[in-house]
């Protein structure tokens, strides 16, 4: 099988624990796409926290952003194939926040939202302010929620978090239970919500669709949990050696963890 496409998850796969590409895998993506290989970024992040890498990599494919809430041309500057929650929808899940007592963001059409600041944002604030200045997202520190719902022109996704587990699963399946919502675990203690059917596997295949790719043509890395709709779907799907048995279960194969040059190794073998 000719591979046309590569798509990456972006945390836990795409970068090391620094949240940083290894040195080796962007020199390996640049050969890659020299050749012809399209690169796609599939991550639960907002596309302002995914420019920087795209700017990083010179890529000039969309991005799959909000877990597959919409697609993101930077190129033009606009949002693709989007699906938004409802304002009333946006509501529904505050009061749950709120009830429940766990921490979010709210991913906006503009920007990345929140109330209080929690350590997860600490250690991402510094990686921020660690960009050169045109290339730090905007993350805005908001009075209300309820305000951002009012006055946003979409929202995509709630960031959802908390140290106190069994209160996170809680709220995970009074989700569930609404059947209006996918809520995908993207880490131990964190849960994204985004609505039904918005997922990185719907996300990749309309971008193939698009780009007229068949899946069966498409590599997808990926760690977690809401990356096992891409890796079942691509033709080729590979796990990180940091992932979960259960995701590991639904890949092809599994390599090294994301803070070794596995990519770079696995690029080479399918590529160069």
């Amino acid at each position: 099988m000719k591979y046309k496409a590569v798509a990456f998850d972006m945390d836990g796969t795409l970068l090391a624990s620094n949240r940083l590409i290894l040195p080796e895998t962007v020199d390996v993506l640049k050969k890659i796409s020299d050749k012809g290989i399209k690169v796609i970024l599939v991550s639960g992040r907002h596309h302002s926290v995914i420019y920087p890498y795209y700017y990083q990599l010179n890529l000039s494919t969309p991005a799959i952003c909000c877990n597959g809430s919409y697609l993101y041309d930077f190129e033009n500057h606009k949002t693709l194939a989007a699906k938004p929650m409802t304002k009333d929808q946006a509501n529904i899940l505050l009061n749950l926040v709120n009830h429940y007592g766990i921490h979010t963001l709210i991913y906006t059409d503009k920007m990345m939202t929140y109330e209080v600041l929690d350590d997860h944002l600490e250690g991402f604030f510094k990686w921020v302010n660690a960009l050169p200045a045109f290339l730090q997202p905007e993350i805005k520190k908001v009075d209300s929620f309820a305000k951002v719902i009012e006055e946003s022109k979409a929202i995509f996704k709630f960031a959802t978090s908390s140290h106190n587990l069994p209160a996170l699963q809680q709220f995970s399946q009074a989700v569930d239970k609404l059947d209006q919502f996918s809520c995908e675990w993207s880490w131990s203690n964190r849960a994204d919500v985004a609505i039904k059917g918005n997922t990185k596997g719907n996300g990749l295949t309309h971008w193939a669709q698009h780009e007229q790719i068949d899946l069966n043509e498409i590599v997808a890395f990926g760690d977690s949990y809401n990356d096992i709709s891409m890796l079942t779907i691509a033709g080729l799907g590979i796990a990180m050696g940091n992932a979960d048995d259960e995701v590991k279960s639904h890949a092809n194969y599994a390599i090294g963890d994301n803070n070794s040059p596995s990519i770079a190794a696995e690029l080479k073998k399918l590529f160069l």
